[in-house]
Order: C-alpha cells, then structure tokens, then sequence
C-alpha cells in the first residue's frame, strides 16, 4: 500500500517534467490541473494514511508526499485531507526541508489540530517564514485561532519594508487579521493604512472602516 501512492508521485513527477525545462516551482499558472491521474494520487493517498503510521515513513517519503502536496495547491485536496498525525509530521517536516506551496497550505490546515498549543507553535514558525505568502497566510492563520500574539506579530509585518510591492498585500493581511481577532488596535491601523497612498492597501482599510462603523 505505501509504495503505490510513490508509484503514482514518479508518474506525475516524469509527466511534468516532460512538460516543462524549468524547476517546477518557478512554472506560474494551474498547469498542474492538466494532469489526468489524479484521482489515482488522491486514492493512493488516502490509502496511504489508512495502511501506514507517519512515524514509519522515511525523511525522503516525507519529501515526496509533501512534492505532491505542493503541486496540488489549486485543489488543496491533499493537505484537506490530512488526518493529525499526517499532518503534525509532514508539518514538521516541511518546515525544515518544505517549499512555498506545501508550507503555506499545511499552515492553513493547522486549525484542526486537536491540540492547539501546538498549532500555535507550528503556525508561528511559518510566520517567521522567510517566503512572503507563507508568512502572510500564517499570519491569518493565528488570526483564525485566535492567538494572543497576533498584535505583536501585526507591528513586526507593518514595519517588515523587505517584500517591495508585496509590503502592500502584508499590511493588507495586518488589518484582516487584526479585524478577525477584533482588536483594539485595529482602528488605528486602519488609519495607517489610509494615510499610505497605496491603492488596494487603501480600498481594502476603507472596507473595513465601513464594515465596523455598520456593525
């Protein structure tokens, strides 16, 4: 049963590469969608999770299921159906050795976790991410459980000044978080956030103004 879902990894794998001369991570697009097996990797995975412990895979299986996890990300079918244990260590995992596109949707599926401590500390890690979408997810994320330290974090990514333009869509996961935890000091980002000149920074903040002066 685990070496199917390997098998069904490869395939995909050489199909890609077939695809394309560049690193797959550097392919913009859904170009991942025009694979036709997947119901073949989807079953296998499950399959996987049902006949295996996570503890019993090895660094370099662990490697390859968050490969597919990461090519999967306009479904997000894999990461959703991570059962805890899976997903606490495959977590784990990609936090050391993972890229964009495993992080970032393991980070929005750490709500579930049965023990929210340590959704919290894995969820902290990916805000500390270097990756400027990881950490922004992230940051929405602690927002989502509702962590006390999403204001401390909220001041750390207003003044980060490291993500050129995309500082505009950090400042814009500011105010969405610090509205989700309903935060006393959301009005004065708000404020922050319309005196910057920045288009959708400003569109996004004047949403939000009105949305708390009809509630």
């Amino acid at each position: 049963m685990t070496d199917k879902i390997f098998t069904e990894i490869d395939k995909f794998d050489k199909w890609a590469q077939s695809q394309f001369d560049e690193p797959q991570d550097e392919v913009a697009g859904e170009w991942e969608c025009n694979y036709e097996n997947w119901n073949e990797i989807y079953l296998a995975f499950e399959k996987l999770m049902t006949h295996t412990h996570p503890n019993d895979l090895t660094d370099k299986q662990k490697d390859r299921l968050l490969y597919i996890i990461a090519r999967d990300n306009e479904t997000e079918y894999l990461s959703s159906i991570l059962n805890d244990d899976f997903l606490l260590l495959l977590t784990e995992h990609s936090i050391i050795d993972g890229k964009k596109n495993d992080k970032w949707q393991l980070a929005i599926q750490l709500y579930r976790l049965v023990d929210r401590q340590k959704a919290l500390q894995l969820l902290e890690n990916f805000v500390d991410d270097d990756d400027e979408y990881v950490n922004r997810r992230a940051l929405m994320e602690l927002a989502r459980v509702n962590s006390d330290k999403v204001e401390f974090y909220a001041q750390k990514f207003w003044n980060k000044n490291k993500y050129g333009e995309m500082e505009e869509y950090q400042k814009m996961a500011v105010l969405q978080s610090l509205s989700l935890i309903n935060s006393k000091i959301i009005d004065s980002y708000i404020n922050l956030a319309l005196q910057s000149g920045q288009k959708n920074l400003t569109e996004f903040a004047k949403k939000l103004q009105s949305e708390r002066n009809n509630y």
